[in-house]
């Protein structure tokens, strides 16, 4: 599906260390690739490599790029980080659960019917002080 003037990144094994490094090329000149060693790199120059040549970047590379590095920041996030993201997900939802529409006009319902029952049923005091006078 790639076209010939399109941006690709791959993931190839390197020679000096056991870690994966990232290929950024365009597509037909193979011989000119540069090599990244994190995904957040490979990204940034494939970018700058779209504005330099005008070519665009294969979807799945992007794709596989910006999966590797949500990957990368979950693993890197610490036991009080990841407690601290979990309480404030359940916070947010519990806020967006309580002001959803549906709750908000039930309530907006609520209110009124309680107001007009307050309307309609006079206090026994004032009654008895009307009666009195």
């Amino acid at each position: 599906m790639a076209t010939t003037n399109s941006i690709l990144v791959s993931s190839v094994r390197s020679n000096k260390s056991e870690n994966n490094v990232w290929a950024v090329y365009v597509q037909g000149q193979e011989e000119n690739k540069s090599y990244c060693k994190s995904a957040y790199k490979a990204m940034r120059y494939a970018f700058y490599l779209k504005k330099l040549t005008g070519c665009r970047i294969a979807d799945n590379s992007l794709a596989i790029l910006s999966m590797e590095i949500k990957r990368i920041k979950e693993a890197a996030l610490t036991a009080e980080q990841k407690a601290a993201k979990e309480h404030l997900d359940e916070a947010v939802e519990q806020f967006v659960e309580e002001h959803s529409v549906d709750n908000v006009l039930a309530k907006a319902e609520e209110e009124k019917k309680q107001k007009a029952a307050k309307k309609r049923k006079p206090s026994a005091r004032k009654a008895k002080k009307e009666v009195a006078a």
